[in-house]
């Protein structure tokens, strides 16, 4: 057999097995699964023209969360990747001088995301400006799954058949709904703190102790 058809064969195998392995992670129980809370603050909302400026985890490992465990990191940037402001959610210039390698920020994040699920408020949002840097930099992030928390909560309220006025899945007033504490919004440790929490709230609301399966929380 030509030597292409065996680096086929054994790729065939290795991605099956990668499939299969993430399978039968999600059919655990939530509580057994690892999890990385994360922020992101932006120059703008278009992951394609804007930028990456802060990142922030923590990991959740139900029912704690390890604050051991939480990073921090801010980006070099340009006035221009401000728009024109003297402060973008609560970045000030002064905060980009003693910035992190952007390199480092993320092969630290594909370290703690092997093996665990990804949770962030508007998940889809954070993972497109994370992956655009991931590529830029060469590094592969390959969480489990993702979780949006904002997803969960529209996904309980329209159960219970409420309307949802207009900001009403914001992070502070989903944590509202909870009696979670209020927190300065807008920086991404804060952030990532606060939806660590607002996740471990929803979950034990839903599933409480019982042996719900991590793909129950996954964003489809």
């Amino acid at each position: 057999m030509p030597a292409g058809h065996w680096l086929e064969i054994r790729t065939g195998r290795l991605v099956l097995r990668q499939w299969w392995q993430r399978r039968r992670l999600l059919e655990q129980s939530w509580q057994q699964q690892r999890y990385i809370a994360l922020d992101c603050e932006t120059s703008g909302l278009d992951p394609a023209q804007d930028k990456l400026l802060a990142l922030a985890w923590v990991e959740l490992r139900p029912p704690l969360m390890d604050f051991s465990t939480t990073a921090y990191h801010v980006f070099a940037t340009a006035d221009t990747d401000l728009k024109q402001s003297p402060v973008v959610h609560g970045l000030v210039q002064r905060d980009f001088i003693a910035h992190s390698d952007p390199v480092t920020a993320l092969q630290q994040l594909q370290a703690v995301l092997e093996g665990a699920v990804l949770v962030c408020h508007h998940v889809q949002l954070d993972w497109q400006f994370l992956r655009r840097a991931a590529e830029r930099h060469q590094v592969k992030l390959q969480p489990l799954a993702l979780i949006d928390t904002l997803q969960l909560e529209a996904r309980r309220l329209r159960n219970q058949q409420h309307h949802l006025p207009r900001g009403s899945l914001t992070l502070a007033r989903c944590r509202q709904r909870y009696n979670l504490p209020d927190y300065a919004a807008h920086h991404a440790l804060s952030d990532a703190i606060a939806c660590g929490e607002l996740f471990l709230a929803q979950a034990y609301r839903f599933a409480g102790r019982a042996n719900v399966a991590v793909r129950e929380f996954v964003t489809k």
